[in-house]
């Protein structure tokens, strides 16, 4: 990984350094129009094409790989062939399940935009698409060639996806230790040009790519990073059946409220992390949209996840921050409990 504060320089060394037979950029509406522009022209005339696809989660789906496919094929793209994600979550985990089947694997770099796609998504080789409502159904563990990670991208976003991403740093701390939970209280409403938040950014992209160099294959401790995301995913899916769609990190939040209610009643967490992480989320991120009739489809949608097996819907949970505890088995009812407590906190 690479932490700059001018990519220019990055990827002239990269492009430069590599014989690529020609290199595309991959952006969503937002992107091309807001962050390739930040790119200079001793970069941009390197780029043989833009591939643009319309922003949003409902694009990652399988209509547009094969879209996106046909493009780089009618465009010459070979297996010497860069594509460039530029973007958020969504761009890294399409762009780099495009990059990594397109015959059998082309080269990729990712040069995430928001701050979901710096801490969590662009970070680790899973890429992916969904299937239908469910997340990430479909996809490949494939490392791309580079990450880049320019802060300054992060002045494009609004508050609201912002906050998208501060929800997965918040898991992250979770994960972590105590202090560094502590610490990523702190930046929900951060100076982003001030070295305390660049640090802190560092420090939490740090969580995740500590935990996958132990864990690249998710066989045990990168579990760890599915708190807060079995519930989260389904309150995601259920927002896009509903047509009111929850950006991913708001749904990851209220996630994290249920599966830390859930971690209290069956693991006796200490209920201040519940509490303060209650008091924040309620706070700072729109409240979940589902009825008492929606949770059967909730607890169906659980039952794909892909941590599950055995038929059991398996969750990460926690003792304490940074105590964590992967692949628990949870009764229906206690469950049933925490969708309740949420809807107790969005009627209060």
């Amino acid at each position: 990984m690479i932490f700059t504060q001018d990519p220019n320089n990055e990827l002239n060394d990269i492009l430069n350094s590599n014989s690529y037979s020609s290199v595309f950029v991959l952006a969503d509406d937002n992107t091309k129009k807001h962050c390739l522009p930040l790119l200079n022209e001793a970069v941009l005339q390197k780029i043989s094409g833009t591939l643009t696809v319309n922003a949003g989660e409902i694009t990652k789906n399988i209509d547009t790989c094969i879209y996106l496919w046909n493009e780089l094929n009618k465009r010459g793209a070979d297996r010497h062939s860069l594509l460039i994600n530029l973007g958020g979550g969504m761009i890294t985990d399409l762009g780099g399940f495009v990059a990594s089947t397109y015959k059998r694997g082309i080269h990729f770099l990712n040069l995430p935009t928001t701050m979901l796609a710096m801490i969590d998504a662009a970070i680790g080789g899973k890429n992916g698409i969904n299937l239908g409502h469910m997340k990430n159904q479909v996809g490949v563990v494939n490392q791309p060639d580079e990450l880049i990670v320019f802060p300054g991208f992060l002045k494009t976003l609004d508050r609201t996806n912002y906050l998208s991403g501060y929800a997965e740093a918040l898991k992250h701390g979770l994960i972590k230790s105590k202090d560094a939970f502590q610490k990523t209280l702190n930046f929900a409403n951060p100076d982003l040009e001030s070295e305390q938040f660049l640090g802190f950014l560092r420090e939490n992209m740090a969580i995740k790519e500590e935990i996958v160099s132990i864990d690249p294959y998710e066989k045990a401790d990168r579990k760890a990073l599915n708190f807060g995301h079995t519930i989260g995913h389904a309150l995601e899916a259920i927002s896009h059946k509903t047509g009111k769609p929850m950006l991913h990190g708001n749904a990851v939040a209220w996630g994290t409220i249920a599966e830390l209610f859930i971690s209290h009643k069956q693991h006796s967490l200490d209920i201040t992390y519940l509490n303060q992480t209650t008091e924040l989320v309620t706070k700072y991120f729109p409240e979940p949209v589902f009825t008492s009739e929606d949770v059967n489809d909730l607890m169906a949608i659980m039952q794909q996840d892909k941590k599950n097996f055995g038929k059991k819907i398996r969750f990460t949970l926690l003792r304490a921050p940074g105590k964590y505890v992967i692949d628990q088995i949870v009764s229906e009812k206690l469950i049933h409990e925490s969708f309740k407590h949420l809807k107790s906190l969005c009627q209060s």
